[in-house]
């Protein structure tokens, strides 16, 4: 079982590159005055970090956070986002979770939780990498060394968007409030679910 959060060893300018654009697929998302929960924040919580000026609360969750983070804005939490998630019911605005959901023990008790803890019509916004992206993630991280082998080694499963639209629609997001889409030439998936 993973112990370590991401960030918490370095990272190739690959594997920062990849980060970048995963974060651009959120930004517009993101609104002012908003509470929004990183689920795998990492263990420097960047993404809330960059959101900080704008949210009314980040709240972060992830194994382990580096203790000097300070702010008053963002909340960090040591624990996992496939277990019961410690806040209440229609609590926030917009769920994070970039990369993470192929990482999880037990992926439906996370869309579960971010179900039940969302708003009425609050949005998981869920990036992951696709199926078709495996046989290359690997050649890049066990071949060629230039991504981190212990995220790819970490990885429990593989979607493509009809296996990711029927877990989000198991978690109780209805059809018609799902989009689902790939990017980086179909090798990640985006999704944005609304309650």
């Amino acid at each position: 079982m993973r112990k370590k959060s991401w960030g918490e060893y370095p990272k190739s300018l690959l594997d920062l590159i990849i980060e970048k654009w995963r974060y651009s697929k959120i930004k517009k998302y993101i609104k002012r005055d908003s509470i929004v929960l990183d689920l795998g924040c990492g263990y420097d919580a960047k993404l809330l970090k960059s959101f900080q000026n704008i949210i009314k609360k980040g709240i972060g969750i992830d194994l382990n956070f580096n203790q000097k983070l300070k702010s008053e804005k963002i909340k960090l939490i040591r624990g996992r986002a496939d277990q019961k998630i410690n806040l209440p019911l229609n609590s926030v605005n917009t769920i994070i979770s970039l990369a993470l959901i192929e990482h999880v023990e037990n992926p439906d008790m996370m869309l579960s939780e971010s179900f039940r803890i969302l708003k009425k019509g609050g949005n998981l916004l869920l990036t992951t990498p696709s199926k078709y992206s495996k046989p290359l993630l690997e050649f890049l991280a066990f071949n060629l060394g230039i991504i981190s082998k212990e995220e790819i080694s970490d990885h429990k499963r593989y979607y493509n968007k009809k296996s990711l639209l029927t877990a989000l629609l198991k978690a109780g997001f209805r059809k018609n409030k799902i989009k689902t889409r790939y990017f980086q030439l179909g090798l990640n998936i985006f999704a944005r679910a609304i309650k």
